[in-house]
């Protein structure tokens, strides 16, 4: 499975599925996930929301879940719902690295073959950026792909996070720069979602298989409880490493 790292405005790339960070109501919140549902279409997307959460239920800490993505240039939204920094007694490593290995099954689930996700819980959710990036990087690495799945990308935006990559030697293609970041108002805007293979009916078809297949998959509570326990090994594997680094 092909592992790429670049720095970009995650609302403008090109993939079947998008990963949203997400909270467990749903809802919209600052940063990226406001990037995301402003170019996704608000209306639409807050819409798509309630009716997950009535399909779904209750949503966990670790969970994803798939939505149409409406106006980006993806097939499928994932919003995975991650932790908040307490102090690290929280279980919070094992849930980011879960939030991570959910949508990546998701994503394979639904037969996409590409998935972009923003580096989680590195914002406002307050979690140290070395360890977000590591959990990141272990949790895609370890990933195996059953079905479709063959490109990952993970989309770094600010400098702080683009030097921990550099430090680590991973080579990173920059499309974006400081002044972007600086000059919100001029973004670049991308075409909307292309209509894929034969039309819109199809198109329509396809994406709905996808959203199907979703919820048979989350409809089974074991399928919940293996992402936590790769979590669980994952986050240790992280942890460790980051610990030899400093």
């Amino acid at each position: 499975m092909q592992f790429e790292v670049v720095r970009n405005d995650i609302s403008n790339i090109t993939v079947d599925a998008m990963v949203l960070p997400s909270n467990s109501k749903l809802k919209e919140g600052s940063g990226t996930s406001k990037a995301i549902f402003q170019k996704a279409g608000r209306k639409e997307l807050e819409k798509a929301c309630k009716e997950a959460l009535k399909k779904y239920g209750q949503i966990h800490v670790g969970d994803a879940i798939p939505t149409l993505a409406f106006n980006l240039d993806a097939k499928f939204i994932i919003h995975s719902v991650v932790p908040k920094w307490v102090d690290g007694e929280h279980r919070e490593y094992e849930n980011l690295s879960a939030a991570y290995l959910s949508a990546l099954k998701l994503a394979d689930v639904m037969s996409c073959e590409s998935i972009a996700f923003p580096l989680l819980a590195s914002g406002n959710n307050g979690f140290d950026l070395q360890v977000a990036f590591e959990i990141a990087k272990e949790s895609v690495q370890s990933f195996e792909s059953s079905n479709k799945l063959k490109k990952v990308i993970i989309v770094l935006y600010d400098a702080r996070s683009m030097a921990i990559a550099r430090d680590q030697g991973i080579s990173i293609e920059e499309i974006i720069d400081d002044r972007y970041i600086l000059a919100e108002d001029q973004r670049q805007k991308l075409p909307a979602q292309q209509v894929i293979n034969d039309g819109k009916d199809f198109a329509a078809k396809f994406l709905e298989d996808g959203l199907q297949m979703a919820k048979k998959y989350l409809d089974d509570p074991e399928n919940r409880k293996k992402m936590i326990e790769g979590g669980i090994f994952i986050a240790k594997l992280a942890i460790k490493t980051v610990k030899k680094m400093k």
